[in-house]
């Protein structure tokens, strides 16, 4: 008996792929060993071989695409042909493409070879584009499409699910959204197989064991994007824990409801949105932090608001009590950007950026912002502004790039620490933002390595009144440890000066730095990325000021001083050397290295783990470049780490 069997080559099947090769395919259009020995190793092509009573019969090699498979080659040895191996090859591939979720299939093939046009049209291809000299002069060919026809559709919106448990029980109609059954969910090679739904699980139960529960545990493994996730149902779950999660918006709550005497509040949320329309604001923000579908929270003032209970409500609750609220609720769910962000390119990762929109001078302006996210974008990333009320989101990305001024005290650090322990590649790293905003760190560091920076003096409470406050040499600099981009530094011109602001100094930390000032009409900023100069740019100081930035004059059009973007090749090879010498003593990510150059020697001012990047300051002279580079970065970290995972346990 003849049995035809089909599997994924092994480099064993080399020699056989390329001889095929050679007798199937004209010189000029066969693959080359090295490119079958590449393809038979990627990720992103499947090489197939079928076997007739365990010889070697036929192959294919298939492109993956987001939404499309395409039939690179397909070849079947001549002592097998007219035996239905083609047939088979090509009826495998298209329940591979089905099972895996695709769109269609796509493939060429010479326009004078009409037998074989025909032979694909039999298969239900169609003609869909015509390649003129496609492969060489005057050779043209068609381009042909198989549309596969799901039991769920494949559309962007269809990537769009409300997971229920009972489909039959309920008749909706919302365009661009699939209702799916529990068990369809559970079960389907096509949700199991592709990465690109996004679930609200509105079953009845999230109780441990349910139905719901596992829709949302499949759907975190499945790496669909899923609310509620089994983590936020415990978390809500837990008073103590809700509570620390509402600390985050406890400040609105308070300024929204400080005119209502009652001792306690009470909201209902229907996916974000509450009935009473003067609350929206706060069920929007509720919703966004603990990311349930239905739920009721009780709330009780004592100083503050604090939560006293919650209750989880279900489908039947938000239908039957509030049908218009729900169905409007259910509508914007999936207008979010989130959600409607066309996927149709070939996105290999996901790409978080830390922003904070209420942030007066942060270290990227909204176009820079939107030149990362393009760059991004064009580098294989899917991306998204998110904010701290996404703190719980992270697991859903591979990457975090930090936006928003760090600082070891604030939710920065967090988010980035949160971020590795995660498993994203992460700049700002956490170790970098915590070195970078230690200045006796950074001190003591550059001086073991040699490194020439500003004399320095650590100085505290015991040395107010002695002897080595009145010989500093004046003026002079004062430093808290933790400070960046020239808060909490002062010049101090006096002994009676330093003592005064000083004695302020302390009362807010054990230790302050004290370092000589240097007097340039410039400071360099060296961005390094990767241990190697991005860009530089000569910063002035502020009109009639001493630093970069008068933060005295923070409203003013004079609040910071002039800037000129110098290429890398002018910059003077010390200048660079020293950037990237000191850098390198913190990590290998983004920083932006001050330099004042006196006498014509470096001299390190500071090390800043989150350098400024703005449209027509630092890009002036790469443009998208920059952007790209810092991309591609990104993306070459995130190879890497697939390839050499490094977890922190």
């Amino acid at each position: 008996m003849n049995q035809t069997k089909l599997r994924t080559a092994l480099p064993e099947d080399e020699d056989f792929i390329v001889n095929l090769e050679k007798i199937c395919f004209p010189e000029q259009r066969q693959s080359s060993r090295k490119s079958i020995r590449n393809s038979i190793k990627s990720k992103n092509q499947i090489v197939l071989v079928a076997k007739r009573n365990d010889t070697l019969a036929g192959c294919a090699i298939l492109f993956i695409y987001k939404h499309s498979l395409r039939i690179y080659s397909i070849a079947v040895h001549p002592d097998f042909q007219k035996n239905g191996i083609g047939k088979f090859l090509l009826n495998q591939i298209t329940k591979t493409a089905q099972e895996k979720g695709f769109e269609k299939i796509t493939l060429e093939v010479e326009t004078k070879n009409e037998r074989l046009v025909k032979w694909y049209q039999k298969f239900s291809f169609e003609k869909t584009e015509f390649l003129k000299d496609y492969y060489g002069n005057d050779e043209t060919a068609f381009r042909m499409e198989k549309k596969l026809f799901c039991r769920y559709d494949s559309s962007e919106e269809a990537g769009n699910i409300i997971v229920i448990d009972n489909i039959k029980k309920y008749d909706f109609n919302f365009p661009g959204i699939k209702f799916i059954s529990a068990r369809d969910y559970l079960s389907l090679k096509l949700f199991r197989n592709s990465e690109k739904f996004n679930v609200l699980n509105l079953c009845s139960n999230y109780k441990a064991h349910s139905m719901g529960y596992y829709v949302s545990l499949i759907s975190s493994a499945r790496n669909h994007r899923v609310i509620p996730s089994v983590m936020t149902v415990k978390d809500i779950s837990n008073i103590s824990i809700a509570q620390t999660l509402f600390e985050e918006i406890k400040d609105t709550f308070d300024e929204k409801l400080k005119s209502l005497k009652e001792q306690y509040f009470e909201i209902t949320v229907i996916l974000g949105k509450t009935p009473e329309k003067k609350y929206q604001d706060l069920a929007k923000k509720l919703f966004s932090i603990f990311e349930i579908p239905f739920f009721h929270i009780v709330f009780k003032k004592k100083e503050c608001w604090k939560i006293k209970k919650v209750s989880l409500l279900n489908i039947d609750n938000a239908l039957n009590d509030y049908p218009d609220l729900f169905k409007d609720a259910l509508s914007d769910y999936f207008e979010k950007k989130r959600y409607r962000k066309t996927r149709l390119k070939n996105y290999k990762y996901d790409l978080a950026i830390l922003v904070n929109p209420d942030e007066k001078t942060p270290p990227s302006c909204e176009k820079a912002l939107n030149n990362f996210k393009n760059a991004a974008e064009k580098t294989g990333f899917y991306t998204e502004f998110i904010t701290k009320t996404d703190y719980r989101r992270l697991c859903e990305f591979d990457a975090l790039f930090i936006r928003e001024t760090t600082a070891i005290e604030n939710h920065t650090y967090q988010i980035a620490r949160h971020a590795y322990t995660e498993g994203l590649v992460v700049i700002d790293d956490p170790w970098s933002i915590l070195l970078c905003s230690n200045k006796v760190y950074l001190s003591e560091r550059l001086d073991r390595a040699g490194i020439n920076q500003p004399r320095s003096w650590l100085l505290t409470k015991r040395m107010l009144h002695t002897s080595i406050v009145e010989s500093l040499p004046f003026p002079i600099v004062l430093k808290l440890p933790e400070s960046s981009f020239s808060l909490g530094v002062f010049k101090v011109t006096s002994v009676e000066e330093l003592k005064a602001r000083l004695s302020s100094l302390l009362m807010k930390s054990d230790l302050v730095i004290a370092q000589e000032y240097l007097e340039t009409e410039y400071d360099w900023r060296i961005g390094v990325l990767d241990n190697q100069p991005l860009f530089a740019c000569k910063y002035f100081m502020a009109h009639g000021h001493w630093q970069i930035y008068n933060w005295e004059l923070k409203e003013d059009p004079d609040f910071a001083g002039m800037s000129e973007a110098v290429p890398i090749n002018q910059v003077p090879s010390k200048i660079l050397k020293a950037a990237v010498k000191s850098s390198s003593l913190i990590g290998n990510g983004l920083y932006g290295v001050d330099i004042k150059e006196i006498k014509g020697s470096p001299v390190i001012i500071e090390i800043n783990d989150n350098p400024n990047i703005d449209s027509g300051i630092e890009d002036q002279l790469l443009g998208e470049e920059l952007y790209l580079r810092i991309m591609n970065s990104f993306f070459n970290r995130i190879e890497k780490e697939r390839k050499n995972p490094n977890f922190l346990l």
